[in-house]
């Protein structure tokens, strides 16, 4: 993903709903308006006007909104669509936006939650609410992994990173999942799980790390191949 922290964030608004674009001022003659991975990117000369760059996103807000969702519907989730869903191990749940200041919820017919009429701020509040809610899971199934592989961890947490799917700490005994993992099928979890206990043993991807991996996990270049594909 473009790093996003160089840019400049800023907000306008359309039909009531927020919409937030990342600008970048350099020396150039023209405004480029640009969407990548879901998100808004201006790159503007100096001293150009919000009126100016907004003008122009407005004028092509029609392109962008298709652009984004086409992302989203090959991604992982769709708060553009009639029905707003989000996939949990590669399952379509319905994801239901209402206009009241509630604590979101899972039930039997999917999500329920408050419509902030923001998409990056829906999409964090999203993984929030996911992170919570599934950190049992995940405790427990590597837990299971763990005990077969005769490894122990300490500390497990859940959280949305941009760069990779688990980190492990040896030294702590402590591992990280990213929460996005829960879009996948549980083998493909699993991979990740098994992978991040590996360097409880082995602290680098040496020949005996992956010779590990494969013992307790033998197609796991089949499930890497996979989750590498979908991107982050």
């Amino acid at each position: 993903m473009e790093d996003i922290m160089a840019e400049v964030k800023k907000t306008l608004t359309s039909n009531g709903n927020k919409i937030n674009y990342y600008i970048r001022y350099g020396n150039q003659k023209n405004i480029i308006v640009r969407v990548r991975e879901g998100l808004i990117f201006v790159s503007a000369p100096h001293n150009s006007p919000d009126w100016e760059i907004e003008k122009l996103i407005y004028k092509n807000l029609s392109k962008i909104i298709k652009v984004q969702t086409n992302y989203e519907v090959r991604s992982k989730h769709d708060f553009y669509g009639t029905q707003p869903w989000v996939k949990i191990f590669d399952n379509f749940v319905n994801v239901t936006l209402i206009d009241q200041n509630i604590h979101a919820k899972q039930t039997s017919e999917g999500i329920v939650m408050k419509d902030y009429h923001d998409h990056e701020l829906q999409l964090n509040k999203l993984y929030s609410f996911l992170a919570n809610s599934y950190k049992n899971w995940f405790i427990n199934r590597s837990s299971q992994w763990a005990v077969n592989m005769n490894v122990h961890f300490k500390n497990l947490n859940v959280r949305v990173m941009n760069l990779k799917w688990g980190v492990c700490y040896p030294i702590q005994e402590k591992i990280i999942f990213n929460t996005k993992l829960l879009h996948f099928r549980s083998e493909i979890i699993d991979y990740v799980i098994v992978h991040e206990l590996a360097h409880l043993r082995h602290h680098n991807h040496s020949k005996d790390f992956w010779r590990f991996v494969e013992q307790h996990l033998p197609n796991y270049r089949e499930l890497q191949n996979e989750l590498n594909g979908a991107g982050l």
